[in-house]
């Protein structure tokens, strides 16, 4: 009996100590959190998208008559109004609130299309703790550095440099991230990379980021204590407040 007893407790303890499930209004509660930080207007949007989605669904119930459909069609539009706002502007507002942090654009590799190969971590850094990304795709590749326009730009011509010496033939873009006048914004970085012409198929992707990863294994780098590029990562349940 007193086995059946301790296996009960600890088959108890088990599942007090589980994950509950979230449900979607726990979801977009959450969502709506992060967004309305970055993006005060969101509650306005959502309810204005509201009225004239409601309102206009209305009006087609008075004129056909199709009482059950409207309503259902009214709850429906209660849910996918705001999911399609808060979707809209998730991605954005948790770049735009991280983009300060150390190791920032290390997000950016969770939410860069699949045909992009992202390294993960930097491939190049200085002793002020400026960074240089690198990511391969069917535009080429993008190196994307973190730091001030002066220090930031010496560190990415050196690894254009480095990376021309073993992929002479591949067009080498490079950004700048950050808030001044000549670098742009995290959230923008990935529609920036998407508008250069493509220049690779996804059968040469590959082939040129064994290239690269033989570069970074032969060169080594040094990376400062402090960062870890691992953790920049965006913490969603920190976001939440």
């Amino acid at each position: 009996m007193a086995k059946k007893t301790d296996n009960t407790k600890a088959g108890g303890a088990k599942g007090a100590g589980a994950p509950k499930k979230r449900n979607i209004i726990q979801n977009l509660k959450d969502s709506y959190t992060i967004v309305h930080r970055s993006f005060p207007w969101v509650t306005w949007a959502i309810l204005g998208t509201l009225l004239l989605t409601i309102g206009g669904n209305i009006v087609y119930m008075v004129l056909s008559k199709t009482w059950i459909w409207g309503a259902i069609t009214t709850v429906l539009l209660l849910l996918l109004v705001p999911m399609l706002w808060l979707s809209l502007l998730l991605s954005k507002a948790m770049l735009r609130q991280i983009e300060n942090v150390k190791g920032s654009v290390g997000a950016l590799s969770q939410m860069i299309r699949r045909s992009w190969v992202a390294e993960p971590e930097p491939v190049a850094v200085n002793k002020d703790q400026d960074l240089v990304w690198r990511f391969v795709g069917p535009q080429g590749i993008l190196l994307v550095s973190e730091g001030p326009h002066g220090r930031a730009t010496r560190l990415l011509n050196d690894e254009v440099k480095k990376t021309s010496r073993v992929a002479s033939q591949v067009p080498i873009h490079t950004i700048e991230t950050g808030t001044g006048a000549e670098q742009v914004r995290l959230e923008k970085v990935l529609k920036t990379a998407y508008k250069f012409p493509k220049a690779l198929s996804r059968h040469e992707i590959p082939a040129v980021v064994k290239r690269l990863k033989a570069l970074h294994r032969k060169d080594g780098l040094p990376i400062p204590k402090g960062i870890d590029p691992m953790k920049v990562r965006p913490n969603r349940r920190a976001l939440y407040g």
